[in-house]
């Protein structure tokens, strides 16, 4: 069985007004908290909120369209509390959020290892259909794993048989099964041919 854990959860989060990102991005930045925006070169506020507990940022993306996409987290419930700080920022500064929003699940990051610990990624680069190796840049080969013709998930496998997969998505309470499903599979099906060590 295939050990894994997540390290990163990106959620998107619909509210049902438009923001006046602008204004949004003057007054915080007027009232000392550090925003990224600059329109010509990506469309959104980007703002990073800061855990005082566990010193975990979470970075946040605020577009025009009401849309706001949150990245690192961990715990599938910590949207809330997220959305939580969002509106206390914000309804310190006379900005107010809408009570009725939707969450979606857009990402999930895992990392882990599998069974095997001596993997031939060369081999695997040069026999595998889109998978990038690059090693100057970056130690592992990237290969992607579809799951069905509009669901891809993205494995980067270290010859050491540690990996980190993006892209995973589905319903959360049943999301532990789902990634145990791909990981699995996608060991019995590509790692095993690649393991030195069998």
């Amino acid at each position: 069985m295939v050990e894994w854990k997540i390290i990163n959860i990106v959620f998107t989060v619909k509210f049902n007004t438009e923001f006046p990102v602008e204004k949004i991005a003057s007054t915080l930045t007027n009232n000392g908290i550090f925003v990224d925006y600059n329109p010509e070169s990506f469309p959104a506020l980007i703002l990073t909120l800061e855990n005082n507990k566990k010193g975990k940022l979470r970075k946040i993306t605020i577009f025009k369209s009401g849309t706001v996409n949150v990245y690192g987290l961990k715990k599938f419930d910590e949207i809330n509390n997220v959305i939580d700080e969002m509106k206390k920022m914000f309804s310190k500064y006379g900005i107010s959020l809408p009570d009725k929003y939707e969450i979606k699940l857009s990402n999930i990051v895992i990392a882990g290892n599998f069974d095997y610990t001596n993997i031939d990624i060369v081999k695997m680069y040069y026999d595998l259909d889109n998978a990038e190796y690059d090693p100057e840049r970056f130690p592992a080969v990237s290969v992607p794993y579809y799951l069905s013709k509009d669901y891809k998930v993205t494995f980067n496998i270290f010859k050491e048989g540690y990996f980190i997969c993006a892209g995973i998505r589905g319903d959360i309470s049943v999301i532990n099964q789902h990634i145990n499903e791909i990981v699995n599979s996608f060991q019995e099906n590509v790692i095993k041919k690649y393991a030195k060590n069998l």
